[in-house]
């Protein structure tokens, strides 16, 4: 018997006796799409969310670094959030800050050139002027202190320049500020070993805590049998 080909399907380069039906085109593209949620949804899988906090005002070099930064941490089986890039709640700044660090097993800060100051006076007359210096963002000094507050394990960076003012002090805060050059490549930053080891000690921190937050409350035994 004779075939009389009626439709042409142009991905495959190949006739056919009948077009597929509108249902099965549907069945298949349904089947395609939830195939791709779910590998999307597999992305965040095995990580844990922790705290990412910048400044929003970036020049080239800073956002080159931020981007390698949100890479090494997705590395470890982290996951970086921050506001308002991957989270926003219908709230005040201060308030979604807090949502923030409740929900998160860890905080890492990073707190770069942002306005440079030349002090002209204090409030004491004849008081010691500071030295012209660049300033970072003001959420900068909040956010680590919140997470500070909470007990959540901390990793402090600083671009080199910036003035070491309230939690940027290393004689106020009792862990340690690790500095980052941005006049240097950023391979030289990255493959450091002052780097590589805080910030595994970092990770090795946050994913005990997630542990042990996790738990349950009632425990059967020694070893949760």
């Amino acid at each position: 018997m004779k075939k009389h080909y009626t439709y042409y399907n142009s991905e495959d380069d190949k006739y056919y006796v009948d077009k597929p039906s509108a249902q099965e085109e549907n069945k298949i593209s349904h089947s395609t799409s939830d195939k791709n949620l779910l590998e999307s949804t597999a992305d965040r899988a095995f990580k844990i969310p922790v705290f990412l906090s910048h400044p929003s005002m970036l020049n080239t070099t800073q956002t080159r670094f931020l981007n390698r930064l949100i890479d090494e941490i997705e590395q470890a089986l982290l996951f970086p959030r921050t506001l308002p890039d991957t989270e926003q709640y219908p709230n005040k700044t201060i308030t979604s800050v807090r949502r923030m660090i409740l929900s998160s097993y860890g905080l890492i800060a990073v707190n770069m050139q942002q306005v440079f100051a030349n002090y002209t006076m204090t409030n004491i007359p004849g008081g010691t002027i500071p030295p012209p210096s660049w300033e970072g963002a003001p959420f900068l000094q909040i956010e680590p202190s919140m997470g500070y507050q909470r007990g959540l394990p901390i990793l402090l960076i600083k671009e080199a320049g910036v003035n070491n003012i309230g939690v940027w002090n290393p004689t106020v805060v009792p862990f340690f500020i690790i500095e980052w050059d941005s006049s240097k490549p950023l391979d030289e930053f990255f493959n450091r070993i002052e780097w590589r080891e805080l910030f595994q000690n970092w990770v090795a921190q946050v994913r005990n805590g997630y542990f042990i937050q996790t738990q349950p409350s009632y425990q059967y035994g020694p070893n949760d049998l």
